[in-house]
């Protein structure tokens, strides 16, 4: 078994080795104010937590602000100090690639060193853009409206910041999403604070350091580790479905060109 953990970053390296690089230099950094109901039979107990959405020229990011000021890959633009171990319920980070049109879902597997991601197409809503105006703060936005994973969404977006972003997977308005929130009012994004940052900030992630997955597996996987993460730190990772497969055809891939 000893032999399996000194092998397993190699099979990892090797099969991520042709992975990308994301690079960027965000220009504005938005804050959100995150309020959800995980809990389907507590729901009149909203829990609440910071977002924040860095957007460039060709990338965005998107993760809580805890993850964010633990994160050294970003430091510039940040006023606050937060221990690494900072207490978050999402530590996932989502960055939104404009010029290829996909999307990077990142997990790192909170006090592991198991690190995963997976790609999806940014364009994967159809909105309904309606006359009806207001205000949020000094912003004039416009309502519109969208479909995504079983809800149906309401957002407010200004035209005023002319990015096509907003939070967590959200994009492809005509401007900046401000507010979005499902119609039952268990995911609420509410808009907190905007900053155009000068100088800009550089980012960059080296996605050689991620195992590439896809979205299910990386769901089930995210699961055990919530059901019972005692047992997923004492359980060797080369166990799971996840990984049996890929490292096994790695391997024999690489043995044929040995």
């Amino acid at each position: 078994m000893m032999k399996m953990y000194l092998f397993l970053p190699f099979i990892l390296i090797f099969s991520n080795s042709y992975a990308q690089k994301l690079t960027d230099k965000f220009q504005y950094k938005v804050t959100y104010k995150l309020t959800y109901k995980l809990d389907s039979t507590a729901l009149d107990e909203p829990k609440s937590e910071y977002m924040i959405l860095y957007a460039g020229d060709k990338l965005s990011k998107f993760s809580s602000r805890a993850k964010t000021l633990s994160n050294p890959n970003v430091v510039q633009g940040n006023s606050g100090h937060t221990s690494r171990e900072a207490l978050t319920k999402f530590h996932y980070e989502i960055l939104k690639e404009a010029q290829s049109g996909n999307l990077h879902y990142t997990l790192k597997i909170p006090k592991m060193d198991d690190t995963f991601y997976y790609i999806e197409e940014m364009d994967q809503f159809e909105w309904t853009i309606l006359p009806e105006n207001k205000k949020i703060k000094d912003f004039k936005v416009q309502k519109a409206t969208t479909s995504f994973a079983g809800r149906d969404y309401i957002a407010w977006f200004t035209p005023e910041i002319p990015i096509a972003e907003g939070p967590y997977k959200f994009n492809g308005l005509p401007g900046l999403i401000l507010e979005i929130a499902d119609t039952k009012e268990q995911w609420v994004f509410e808009f907190f604070g905007l900053e155009k940052l000068s100088p800009k900030v550089s980012y960059k992630l080296n996605l050689n350091q991620f195992a590439k997955t896809d979205k299910e597996q990386l769901q089930d996987l995210w699961y055990r580790y919530r059901k019972d993460p005692f047992s997923y730190s004492n359980n060797p990772i080369i166990q799971t479905s996840l990984f049996h497969k890929r490292c096994t055809k790695n391997m024999w891939n690489l043995l044929l060109k040995c």
